[in-house]
């Protein structure tokens, strides 16, 4: 009986440090060189008219507004011009449905909405701070303290609509 007990209890203790372990695992670090995912294919309507897909091609032909080491992030203004006019507004949808709505910006100095391509290769819907596109945020403010980031976001992104009106 005291063998049993003891096996169990073996076994009990084994598998919490397992699942300790596991939780404790870090991320794989970025790759040194980020590039837009081969299959990248947003879909774009302007007024609800079908517009020009952003695609890797089109992104990797477009220099960006934005970029440095690890990041890099495009002006939707400048890929989607119709956006580029007083009261256009453009809404990104992720494909479970989720969605986020950014009006333009009334001057360049104001955050911009952005299509950010991130160092681990993903493609986000933001808004980011002409002056200082890319704030550190880690390693600031007390512990739970921090403020994080502000500004909205949306990966994945399936599709953008434009309003002009």
């Amino acid at each position: 009986m005291r063998f049993l007990i003891a096996l169990l209890l073996l076994v009990a203790c084994s598998k919490a440090s397992d699942e300790s372990n596991a939780n404790r695992s870090p991320k794989a670090p970025p790759p040194p060189n980020v590039t837009v995912p081969a299959d990248l294919d947003i879909a774009v309507t302007i007024d609800g008219a079908a517009g020009e897909a952003i695609t890797a091609a089109r992104l990797e032909a477009t220099d960006p507004d934005f970029f440095d080491d690890e990041r890099r992030a495009w002006k939707l203004t400048r890929l989607i011009p119709a956006l580029d006019h007083a009261g256009a507004w453009v809404e990104a949808r992720g494909p479970s449905g989720i969605s986020i709505r950014v009006e333009r910006p009334a001057s360049a100095d104001e955050p911009q909405p952005v299509l950010y391509l991130t160092r681990r290769g993903e493609v986000v819907v933001s808004v980011l701070d002409p002056v200082k596109p890319f704030p550190e945020y880690h390693g600031q403010g007390g512990q739970l303290r921090r403020p994080g980031d502000p500004l909205p976001r949306l990966s994945p992104v399936a599709a953008l609509s434009v309003g002009t009106r």
